[in-house]
């Protein structure tokens, strides 16, 4: 009553060749796409902000183990020499030999006119170069601004320094993350049981509200915000990673 059937009896119309038509293929593509366009910037974001969150507490931790070397050899840093603006100066007195570079360069200073970059000698400036492929812009002898897998493109900006009410809020908070020296700005706020470098605005004088209504004024001081997070870029974030 019942015929057993094998492959070899099945036999399929021309016309019923089993296929996906042209709108079926179409229709999937377009599905796929929409849902890469959907996952894929909050993909990416996650993976600028995790780089960055890495990338800023190695900064910080190379930087402090540095000066803390330097300390052994040049003692305490309340006793170091004052040289004032010039970053090239302090920089090779007591950074340079303690750090792991790929070089630096004093001078660091560049300007743009008619579409061209222009180098400056001033030594108020060093850039220099982590294996990592991050930098820093040490200025004015106590200002270092971090930047995450630096590309040659940081040669165009005239200088990199915190401008206060000036900062470039498309840049800081964003890729330009500053730090300070501790001994230069905890002086000033009577502090004395802190050293190396901390972020920008990093002191106990200031609450947690105050540190992210100050990042949203001057997004140079939000580098204080994520480190007071655990070096976590935390949810209330005013800007977005680049």
């Amino acid at each position: 009553m019942f015929k057993i059937l094998s492959i070899k009896n099945l036999k399929f119309h021309k016309n019923f060749l089993p296929a996906f038509t042209i709108a079926e293929v179409l229709i999937t593509i377009w599905i796929i796409g929409l849902i890469a366009a959907l996952t894929i910037p909050g993909v990416m974001d996650k993976y600028h902000q995790k780089a960055l969150e890495t990338g800023m507490a190695r900064f910080y931790s190379v930087m402090n183990q540095a000066f803390y070397l330097s300390t052994l050899e040049n003692g305490e840093e309340k006793y170091w020499d004052d040289y004032g603006d010039d970053s090239c100066a302090f920089f090779k007195r007591y950074l340079a030999d303690y750090l792991k570079t790929t070089g630096y360069e004093c001078g660091y200073y560049n300007y743009t006119a008619d579409k061209r970059v222009y180098k400056v000698n001033d030594d108020r400036f060093v850039g220099i170069y982590f294996p990592s492929g991050d930098m820093a812009v040490f200025s004015y002898g106590r200002i270092f601004v971090y930047i995450l897998k630096a590309k040659k493109y940081y040669k165009n900006y005239s200088a990199l320094f915190s401008g206060g009410t000036y900062d470039e809020k498309d840049a800081y908070g964003r890729e330009l993350f500053v730090f300070e020296t501790a001994k230069m700005r905890a002086t000033a706020a009577n502090i004395t049981n802190i050293r190396g470098i901390i972020p920008f605005d990093n002191l106990p004088i200031y609450s947690d509200e105050e540190i992210l209504q100050r990042c949203k004024t001057y997004p140079s001081r939000c580098s204080a915000l994520i480190a007071r997070n655990g070096w976590k870029v935390p949810k209330n974030y005013p800007y977005k990673i680049k």
